[in-house]
């Protein structure tokens, strides 16, 4: 079940890539091409030493997760301990942020 009950939306990638590290910004810039949305998923259990950690999902036709209901409603991780559960998405506009 997913923890998190408000999942904001991103206002554009200058927004999603503060939530990152900067030598991960190319490679956010290339989830872009061909996704509809990129969702932020975060380990939020304090207990856990992954807390904090973050992954980026491309959402779309063609990819794992081809829409972001689904996207929003499940996590990754198969440990408890470092499970991530979505916190923000953005909306991809025709492959540009």
């Amino acid at each position: 079940m997913n923890t998190v009950t408000r999942v904001r939306k991103l206002a554009g990638f200058e927004e999603l890539a503060a939530m990152f590290d900067p030598e991960v910004h190319d490679a956010l810039r290339g989830l872009i091409e061909g996704a509809t949305h990129i969702v932020v998923y975060e380990n939020l259990d304090l207990s856990s030493s992954w807390c904090g950690e973050r992954t980026a999902l491309k959402v779309g036709p063609g990819c794992g997760v081809r829409t972001l209901d689904k996207a929003l409603r499940g996590h990754l991780g198969d440990l408890p301990s470092q499970r991530q559960y979505p916190i923000a998405y953005l909306e991809v506009a025709n492959g540009a942020a």
